[in-house]
């Protein structure tokens, strides 16, 4: 089932205007007792001594191997079945890139390209990072009148050996390239995610394309009136190849199906994908739909979830979720988000009396052994570590909390427990202090599995399914894999077609290769 494209708002913006601390929805997002299992993967290495490691993003490679980046500079490769960490990547080992790593800014988001383990191909070896870079000095491909001190810096890195467990450039005098900088205006809403289209496969316009989320700028409510300019790219969701040479400088293509690169129109920047975007860290696909969805972080009173759609505007700053934050027209068509909450009364008996809201998403749950979330969008108030599903079959999708519920969490043999209570456990255990606030992310790009990272006590945790669950997932990874099951073994390849295997395997089956990732489950005989 296809999601619905959301609402268009007319070009006058009539929605009535929300001051801070005003209540839009003033029913609570439901708690009606679902909890998942949660359970330890590894643990992270400090910064430095007694500075957990400021998790940001966690995601694998094109051949299944798990990696995970502390915003202050390393990048690691983590071994789920071991729980060892190894030390992939620094940045701080390259002190020309004078990573900046402050509350918001630092080494943001990193990305594999789709080709990255298959030689022969134009992006073998070839990977991303965007972090805050203190040195200034080349001049950006994109400014405003006003600096911060600190860039936005897109690389890519090519290694000659993917296999390998660190990185070791293919060229050691020129162990990276430059594709894009952005001089920062201000100090907040900078970079977040940078990810290729999960769900795309050779062949497909998209395949090869990266996306990169660019939040407004910073300081508060857009002083520069960013988002809403489609001719910069503050407050939009980019779209490029990196791999092309047609952009500006030289270093990366406009892909011709951005709708902002096919308009005609010079003043408008080919590179932008969707636009109208405050602070949108987070974004995520559905393997099954092919839907992306955006999490944008709100001003005063409202936190939005977005269909991502080419050449889209979303209203910032004219509005604020469906409700005007400047007021006035936008000389564009609008639109509307799909959800949204605020932040008033957001949850019934919240763990901590946080004044702070800030959504964030994970991917559609497909495949996880979790029939209770399969099709769900998942998504967290990522301050106060509450997780909650959006329904994305059976809600209304109309811009409000309806079809928005709270999902709790528990350790085996433990009774439901929100995320920071696990990780002021965690911390307790370390002689650390406690913490009023999670900073917790979902996973993207592991397909069937669900990690969850935090910026507070190194701990990288996975959703597990209880014992009685009906679908298992065997991802993209090394092989053989060995998938232990009852009944009659149906696989799939996309989550829609099923077929039952002939012959019918012994439990357990042995897999051994995969070229595309492969779902499996068990029937009753």
């Amino acid at each position: 089932m296809k999601t619905p494209i959301p609402a268009i708002s007319p070009l006058c913006l009539l929605a009535p205007a929300l001051l801070s601390g005003q209540d839009p929805y003033p029913e609570p997002i439901p708690y009606e007792g679902e909890v998942v299992m949660v359970e330890e993967v590894a643990t992270i290495p400090d910064s430095t001594s007694g500075n957990p490691p400021r998790m940001s993003v966690v995601t694998t490679d094109p051949a299944g191997r798990l990696f995970v980046n502390d915003q202050r500079g390393p990048l690691y490769l983590v071994r789920p079945d071991s729980g060892n960490v190894e030390l992939y990547l620094d940045l701080r080992s390259y002190p020309e890139l004078d990573i900046v790593a402050t509350w918001e800014a630092g080494f943001q988001s990193f990305a594999f390209h789709p080709d990255f383990a298959d030689p022969g191909k134009a992006g073998y070896g070839r990977f991303y990072t965007i972090h805050s870079c203190g040195n200034t000095d080349p001049s950006p491909d994109f400014s405003t009148a006003l600096d911060t001190g600190f860039d936005t810096l897109l690389l890519e890195w090519r290694t000659d050996d993917p296999d390998r467990s660190t990185f070791v450039p293919a060229d050691g005098e020129q162990p990276y390239r430059e594709v894009l900088r952005i001089r920062q205006p201000y100090g907040n809403h900078n970079a977040g995610l940078i990810a290729f289209r999960t769900v795309a496969r050779p062949g497909d316009p998209a395949y090869g394309l990266l996306y990169a989320a660019i939040g407004d700028g910073g300081s508060g409510g857009d002083p520069q009136e960013n988002a809403e300019d489609p001719g910069n790219p503050f407050g939009a969701i980019l779209r490029i190849d990196p791999l092309g040479n047609d952009s500006p400088n030289g270093q990366y293509g406009i892909p011709p199906e951005n709708a902002l690169a096919a308009d005609g129109d010079a003043q408008t920047l080919g590179e932008i994908y969707a636009y109208g975007l405050r602070n949108p860290q987070r974004f995520a696909w559905d393997l099954v739909t092919g839907n992306g969805y955006i999490a944008d972080i709100g001003q005063n009173s409202v936190e939005e979830i977005n269909l991502l759609a080419n050449g889209a505007h979303y209203g910032w700053d004219l509005r604020e979720g469906r409700f005007a934050y400047e007021g006035g027209t936008s000389p564009v068509e609008l639109t509307d988000p799909i959800a949204a909450y605020d932040h008033s009364n957001t949850f019934a008996a919240p763990p901590v009396n946080r004044s702070s809201r800030a959504v964030t998403t994970g991917e559609v749950a497909r495949g996880t052994l979790l029939p209770s979330l399969e099709g769900h969008l998942l998504l967290a108030d990522f301050p106060a570590g509450i997780l909650f599903a959006l329904d994305l079959e059976s809600g209304s999708l109309d811009g409000s909390q309806t079809g928005l519920r709270e999902i709790r969490l528990r350790k085996e043999g433990g009774a439901p427990v929100r995320f920071l209570d696990l990780i002021n456990a965690s911390r307790s255990d370390r002689g650390l202090g406690t913490t009023s606030r999670t900073d917790l992310r979902f996973s993207i790009g592991t397909p069937g599995q669900i990690y969850l990272s935090n910026k507070q006590d190194g701990v990288l945790r996975r959703i597990v399914p209880e014992a009685d669950a009906e679908i298992s997932l065997a991802p993209s990874e090394q092989t053989p894999v060995s998938v232990q099951f009852e009944g009659i073994l149906q696989r799939s390849t996309d989550l829609e077609s099923w077929t039952t295997l002939i012959p019918q395997p012994q439990s357990p089956y042995e897999v051994n290769s995969m070229e595309t990732p492969l779902f499996l489950r068990s029937v009753e005989k």
